[in-house]
Formats: structure tokens, C-alpha cells, sequence
């Protein structure tokens, strides 16, 4: 009940700040970091309905939580669009409409809604496309970088720069989940985009061929590179440092060389 009582009364708080209207507006990479949050608020929406529709209110309950936290997070960061932030919250009402309805009323009041919440049409969202392995790839990313950060004992880092994997590297990953052949290597340097990689191939290879059946979908390389860019904004505030994000092309020989598709390479300045 604490728990529950602390959540809502956060959500109160963070509309309260909203119609007063507390975010700073504009920012130079604005743009980016409220594409992201857009597209966490449509996913909540179209996570929350579908569960609710299915009866697992508490898997609905935990979907609207994640977007309120990261909506809390957003607003107080520089350079927040308050009309994001705005939008996310009046989400958020709608999807706890339901179950809380007294205090989702009270935040609809807050905001400026038309009428009663209980009579306002219910938030209709698709999952945005690659969606889960956008998100798979963000929180391993996030997990990467703590890791190296507590391992190596970095108390202040300066500069997080993460690589994308070249061109050659996802379709190498493509291939190697869609072949049925026995001999995955012979398979894959059977390829002349391949094959011209030479011992950078060749190993590549044969972490394809140890973790064969692991192999998960990934993002595209121009995507992976996007939703990155989008994210930044979170490892930026935990870590209180620049985040840099770079193609194979534009990062340089030996940092590109380290990464792999779904998992860029990182270095910590």
C-alpha cells in the first residue's frame, strides 16, 4: 500500500509541475531525446491495453510505472518539450483510469481535460516497430557500460563513446541465423562480402558459430545507430557524462572492430 500510495502520489506531483507549466523548452539534441520518450509513451499504451485485456493488471500496472519513472526523469532534465511530458501524462491518466480512478480524475482536472476522465477515449497506440529489440538493445547497452564502469573502477568518466558494427558484421549475423548448414564458418566465408574481410571474418565466424543457437534479431545497422542516438540522453544522466555514438564508418579501426550487431563496442574516457 506504500508502495502504491508513493507511485500515486508522484504521478500527482509530476502533473501539478506539468500545468504549471515548470519545463524548461528546446534543447540542442531536444529532438532526439523526445523521440524517444514518444515512442516509450506509445509502448506503454499498447502494453498496458493489451494486458488489461488479457486480465494481467499487474503486468498493465508495471508498464504504466516504467513510463511515469522515465516521464519523471525527462521532465527534470534540461531542455524537457513540456507538450512530451504533457502528453505522456495525460497517457498515464488514462491507463490508470481503470483502477485508480479517483486520483486519474484528479490529474485529468490538473491538466486541463475535457469533461471527465472516465468518458475520455482510451489512448490508442501500436507498439512501435522493432520495439523489443530496440529496448533489448538499450538496456544491454546500459548494463555494458555499468559494468565496465565498476569492473575497471571508474569514479568520474568524461566520455562514453559507443560503435556501431560495420555493414558486413549484421549481414553476417543475418546469414548465419537463417543457414541450416552443419558448417557455419564454411557457410558463412562462403560469401564474397564475407570472405573479403578476411581474419576479421574469419573470427567473427566462429563467435557466430559458438553462439549459433543464442543468436537473437537485431536492429539494422542505420537503425541500431538511430535508436542509440535516441537513448543517449539515459547514460548521459546516469553517468553525468558526454555520450557519443558513432557508425562503423565515422568511429575509429579498432573501437568498430570490437563491436557486434545488437551490441556496440565501448570505450570509457
Amino acid at each position: 500500500m506504500q508502495s502504491a500510495h508513493q507511485f500515486l502520489q508522484n504521478l500527482y506531483g509530476l502533473a501539478a509541475e506539468v500545468a504549471e507549466g515548470s519545463a524548461d523548452g528546446g534543447s540542442a539534441d531536444g529532438d532526439a531525446v523526445a523521440a524517444y520518450v514518444d515512442r516509450e509513451i506509445d509502448a506503454a499504451a499498447a502494453t498496458a491495453t493489451e494486458e488489461f485485456e488479457a486480465f494481467r493488471f499487474n503486468h498493465a500496472l508495471q508498464a504504466v510505472r516504467d513510463l511515469v519513472s522515465l516521464l519523471r526523469r525527462y521532465h527534470e532534465r534540461d531542455g524537457a518539450d513540456p507538450a512530451t511530458v504533457e502528453r505522456g501524462v495525460r497517457a498515464v491518466a488514462k491507463l490508470l483510469g481503470p483502477v485508480a480512478p479517483h486520483v486519474t480524475e484528479e490529474v485529468w482536472d490538473l491538466l486541463g481535460g475535457d469533461g471527465l476522465l472516465a468518458e475520455a477515449e482510451w489512448p490508442e497506440a501500436d507498439l512501435p516497430a522493432d520495439y523489443d529489440v530496440a529496448r533489448r538493445l538499450v538496456e544491454n547497452t546500459r548494463e555494458d557500460v555499468r559494468d565496465i564502469v565498476e569492473t575497471v573502477g571508474i569514479e568520474d568518466p568524461e566520455t562514453i563513446t559507443l560503435a556501431v558494427a560495420p555493414e558486413w558484421k549484421h549481414r553476417a549475423h543475418e546469414l548465419a541465423r537463417e543457414s541450416d548448414a552443419d558448417n557455419l564458418i564454411g557457410d558463412l566465408m562462403g560469401h564474397d562480402e564475407i570472405r573479403e574481410q578476411g581474419d576479421a571474418a574469419a573470427s567473427f565466424a566462429q563467435d557466430l558459430q559458438a553462439e549459433r543457437e543464442a543468436l537473437a534479431d537485431v536492429l539494422a545497422p542505420d537503425e541500431e545507430l538511430a535508436t542509440l542516438e535516441r537513448a543517449a540522453w539515459l547514460i548521459e544522466d546516469e553517468f553525468d557524462a558526454d555520450v557519443v555514438v558513432r557508425s562503423a564508418e565515422e568511429a575509429d579501426g579498432d573501437l568498430a572492430g570490437n563491436a557486434q550487431p545488437g551490441r556496440p563496442a565501448i570505450r570509457i574516457d
